[in-house]
């Protein structure tokens, strides 16, 4: 008589190696601050949705493991590993923006690499994935610094972790599972701006028959900081003969405007343009303006006056 004996084992294999609760970021989250001028004060404000699901397998459905948790969705550093506060800057060396990560738009707390993160619940039924979104705010405090640059400026908070903690504990003070890693960038744009302001210029009360006289007055002249720019004042309402004139309604007064004391140089909005200040500083340029009545003999009293237009070019 022959016998057939057959063998089996039987391995156990620990739990741990059969749990495997899944979790990720699906979505590229962007904090896009738009463009902003430099000029304007106030906050700026930007939100991203960050999009996760988290699945589970059959041991896990099995024993009731992980039905419900928290996810906490904690931020990474800047570019250059820095929190408080977060910085976007540009290609060119020297201009930063700060910012900084927030769960709430009320801008409170400031999201860290491992404390202060989004909390998120995250419950499942059966086998059904559990899915959702939720929100990350950005804040860039009012004013932007004068030397930004008129360029775009952006950083990528790589290596920003999802952790799972037990339902009830805090993501502030508890480090938990690190589920998976996502990137969190954030970008705004400076645009090349300039801001303007002119006095008056005022030539006084003169007697005929008029002599000469001379006045002078400034434009304050703000652009971002290395923007180049020039500056041109038009001829007015009433210029003759490429002359610029004042007028009390039915009579004139011829008058110029120069960009230096002596009154040599012309002032106007074409071939003598003011371009000599080079640059923008991103705070404000005082500009001179220079001006001359001529002696005019034959001059008639009367209130005269005329309004110029200046133009900045960028």
């Amino acid at each position: 008589m022959k016998r057939l004996i057959l063998l089996f084992s039987l391995t156990a294999v620990p739990l741990t190696q059969v749990i495997a609760l899944e979790c990720s970021i699906n979505n590229a989250p962007l904090l896009d601050f738009g463009s902003k001028d430099p000029f304007v004060g106030g906050s700026v404000t930007a939100n991203t949705p960050i999009q996760w699901s988290c699945s589970r397998n059959f041991f896990e459905v099995f024993f009731g493991l992980n039905s419900s948790f928290t996810m906490c969705l904690y931020v990474g550093t800047d570019n250059n590993g820095d929190v408080f506060p977060r910085n976007m800057t540009s290609i060119t060396p020297g201009s930063s923006i700060p910012f900084n990560v927030y769960p709430s738009p009320a801008g409170s707390t400031v999201i860290q690499p491992n404390t202060d993160a989004i909390a998120v619940p995250v419950s499942f039924s059966g086998f059904q994935p559990s899915s959702g979104t939720t929100t990350a705010f950005g804040i860039a405090p009012g004013p932007m610094p004068s030397s930004v640059l008129a360029e775009v400026h952006d950083t990528s908070m790589l290596n920003s972790q999802v952790r799972r903690i037990n339902t009830g504990q805090s993501c502030n003070n508890t480090v938990g599972t690190l589920l998976t890693t996502y990137t969190l960038d954030a970008t705004i744009e400076i645009p090349d701006q300039c801001r303007i302001t002119a006095n008056d210029l005022d030539f006084g009360t003169q007697s005929t028959p008029l002599a000469q006289t001379d006045s002078n007055t400034f434009i304050d002249v703000r652009c971002t900081n290395a923007s180049p720019f020039t500056v041109g004042l038009s001829n007015g309402l009433h210029a003759s003969g490429g002359s610029r004139r004042m007028s009390d309604g039915s009579n004139f007064v011829s008058y110029g405007l120069f960009q230096d004391s002596a009154r040599n140089v012309d002032w106007d909005n074409t071939t003598n343009r003011k371009s000599d200040v080079g640059l923008g500083t991103g705070t404000s340029i005082m500009m001179t303006v220079f001006g001359r009545v001529p002696a005019d003999p034959l001059a008639v009293p009367g209130d005269y006056t005329d309004t110029v237009t200046v133009d900045v070019e960028f």
